[in-house]
C-alpha cells in the first residue's frame, strides 16, 4: 500500500523539481560583476574582530581599494578615515539595519566588503570572504554560494575597480 502512494506522488515531486529547473532567476556574476560599479563609494580589506551587543563589528583595516575620500594620501593614513564600527546592511527605504553578526553568520574574518559610510553598500551579497594560500598569497571567494567558492587571486580582483582619476582626465 505504501508503495502505491508513494507512485501517485511520484509526478508532482517531479513537476516541481522540473520548475526548478526551468527557472530565469540566474545568479549574479558575485564579487567581478559587483566590484565594477562605479557607485560603491569605499572598497576595503577588513577583518571583523569582535561584534557589541547589538550585532554592529569591529573592524581592523587591512587596505583600502577604493576611497570616496581620494586623497593623495598614503594608504596607512587613509585606513583612518574608514569607521571603526560597521553597523551592517541597511534596508532600502527604511531605517532597519540588519546587523553585520546576521550579514555575515555571526563568524569573525577576512572579508572585502563594499562600503557606504558605516553600512555595507547594497549589492547582491555585499561581503565576500578572504583567505590566505599556501604560499601565502590572498585569495577572494567571486560566488553567493556561502562558502565563498571559486576562489580567485584578490591581486586580479581589485584590478577591476573602475578609477575615477583617470575617468577624469578624459573629460
Amino acid at each position: 500500500m505504501k508503495y502505491y502512494k508513494f507512485a501517485a506522488l511520484l509526478p508532482f515531486l517531479l513537476q516541481g523539481l522540473a520548475q526548478e529547473i526551468r527557472a530565469d532567476d540566474p545568479l549574479p556574476e558575485g564579487v567581478i560583476a559587483a566590484i565594477r560599479n562605479k557607485n560603491i563609494p569605499t572598497i576595503a580589506d577588513v577583518s571583523v574582530i569582535n561584534f557589541n551587543e547589538k550585532g554592529h563589528g569591529e573592524i581592523e583595516v587591512h587596505a583600502i581599494y577604493k576611497s570616496k575620500l581620494k586623497t593623495k594620501q598614503k594608504k596607512k593614513e587613509t585606513k583612518a578615515s574608514l569607521a571603526k564600527w560597521i553597523r551592517g546592511y541597511g534596508l532600502e527605504g527604511s531605517n532597519k539595519v540588519a546587523p553585520l553578526k546576521l550579514v555575515i553568520n555571526g563568524k569573525p574574518g577576512r572579508f572585502l566588503f563594499f562600503l557606504d559610510g558605516d553600512l555595507l553598500y547594497s549589492t547582491y551579497n555585499n561581503q565576500f570572504p578572504i583567505r590566505k594560500t599556501k604560499d601565502g598569497s590572498l585569495e577572494v571567494g567571486t560566488a553567493f554560494n556561502g562558502s565563498g567558492a571559486p576562489w580567485k587571486p584578490l591581486k586580479e580582483v581589485i584590478k577591476l575597480i573602475p578609477q575615477k582619476l583617470s575617468e577624469e582626465k578624459e573629460n
